[in-house]
Formats: C-alpha cells, sequence, structure tokens
C-alpha cells in the first residue's frame, strides 16, 4: 500500500453525476480513468435526472468507490502520490446526507491511515485559484472532532 499522508476533497462542479460518468469525463480528458477515489452522489445521478426534476434520494449520500486505493489519483496537481481523493457530487450546495457521508468516510479513513484532522484538506488549501470543494474547511475540520 502506498503511504498516504493526506485526504482531499474535492467538488465534480457538476449538478449531477455518478462514478461512471466521472469515470468517462476524466478518461475525455486523458486521464487513466475517474480521477477520485471516492464519490458521494447526491440526488441526481444523470443528467436526465436532474433535466427531469426527479431527484433519486436513495442515492443521496451513497458512498461510492472509484479509484483504487492503491493507485495514485489524479485530483491534485502536485499531491497524488501521498494522498486519497474524495469528491461530492454538486457545485456549491451540498445535502446533509452528502455531508454526513462524507464525514463518516474520513474518520474511517483517519484511522486507517492513522491520521489527524489536520490532514484533510480542501483542494483550494493547494491551488488558490480554486474554490473547490466550496466548503469552509477549517468548518468542516471542527465538525470531525464529534
Amino acid at each position: 500500500m502506498r503511504e498516504i499522508r493526506k485526504i482531499i476533497i474535492h467538488c465534480t462542479d457538476s449538478q449531477w453525476g455518478n462514478v461512471e460518468i466521472i469515470d468517462r469525463w476524466h478518461k475525455e480528458r486523458g486521464w487513466d480513468g475517474v480521477g477520485y477515489h471516492y464519490l458521494i452522489l447526491n440526488s441526481y445521478p444523470t443528467y436526465r435526472s436532474l433535466k427531469d426534476r426527479r431527484p433519486e434520494p436513495e442515492n443521496d449520500g451513497l458512498i461510492k468507490e472509484g479509484r483504487d486505493l492503491e493507485k495514485i489519483g489524479a485530483h491534485c496537481r502536485g499531491h497524488n502520490l501521498d494522498s486519497i481523493g474524495i469528491a461530492l457530487v454538486g457545485v456549491n450546495t451540498f445535502s446533509k446526507a452528502q455531508i454526513y457521508s462524507l464525514q463518516k468516510l474520513i474518520k474511517v479513513l483517519l484511522k486507517q491511515f492513522h491520521l489527524s484532522i489536520n490532514n484533510v484538506y480542501g483542494h483550494y488549501e493547494f491551488d488558490n485559484r480554486k474554490s473547490c470543494p466550496n466548503l469552509d474547511m477549517e468548518w468542516f475540520r471542527e465538525m470531525l472532532n464529534f
């Protein structure tokens, strides 16, 4: 297993999506498939569900595996080697279920890789041109203490 020192949170910058769709988008960019290790879904897994205004609440907050943890991610330039990438499906508004699932997943990963909340970052903390994941990371890190 590669050494993990960071967990980096992202958003997909799309109001809809699932692992298969993100995988296709990333391949279209020339990457080796989905760049995130985990994806946390919202209620709109496809464009059709969003366009037709037919949410699929059973998907909200589901944690889906993306790239295998053994493989280096493709989610944060210069920080992929020693990190795990987690993306929330959405732009700047996330459901309670998504935030709860993110919190739960990160707590498991912190324990598994012997990390602390100081090892959890938002993408924007490595690239000031980005706002991703559009979460107040100071607030989120405090939430991990509960």
